[in-house]
């Protein structure tokens, strides 16, 4: 199954903006953070506080991923 991720802010330091990346059937958002862990451990501190978005909806670890689902890596932000 395949998901466009796209990345924000500071995960730009790590991946490219956007990845069409492969996933195993059944996979859920845990599972996608365990891929990029996995590609990356580099961004290991900021993929473990930054939350997930499916469809423009943020969703938890166990959300299950659909075949062309766009999910966004949102890590924390901060501004004044």
């Amino acid at each position: 199954m395949f998901v466009q991720v796209l990345f924000f802010a500071a995960m730009k330091d790590h991946f490219s903006s956007q990845e069409r990346l492969e996933l195993t059937e059944e996979s859920n958002v845990r599972g996608l953070r365990d891929f990029l862990l996995e590609r990356k451990p580099e961004a290991s501190s900021l993929l473990q506080v930054s939350r997930f978005a499916v469809n423009q909806v943020v969703v938890g670890d166990e959300f299950i991923l659909q075949e062309g689902a766009i999910v966004a890596v949102l890590p924390p932000s901060s501004g004044g």
